[in-house]
């Protein structure tokens, strides 16, 4: 399956996706804005307008994998997604289990 210790990046696709789009078309239109390089290794995430499904895009050395999962009573808990954030291996597994990925805020208090 996915071995975290080689994803180089974690991608969460901004708009909803039908999910009856299988591995090519996923394929395609990732090809249109990553090379196949930059593919590798790197975890494309995409979530259904009800956000009870999500599906993985995930290519390695080994072929390509295409993860699909569903939540029964919650929905996931999507993050606001900002222009250059990256995201790391705990927020994704946080996802995955229903949580909300909470952003840390400094803010300096006056005295």
């Amino acid at each position: 399956m996915i071995d975290y210790r080689e994803v180089k990046k974690i991608y969460f696709y901004g708009q909803t996706i039908d999910m009856r789009a299988g591995m090519h078309k996923l394929q395609i239109l990732l090809g249109c804005n990553f090379s196949p390089i930059a593919m590798m290794n790197t975890l494309f995430v995409f979530c259904a307008k009800d956000r009870k499904t999500i599906k993985i895009y995930y290519e390695n050395e080994y072929g390509t994998w295409l993860l699909i999962n569903t939540m029964s009573y919650l929905k996931y808990q999507w993050p606001e997604l900002e222009q250059g954030k990256g995201y790391r291996v705990a927020d994704m597994k946080a996802i995955l289990k229903g949580l909300k990925v909470l952003e840390a805020k400094n803010k300096e208090i006056g005295y």
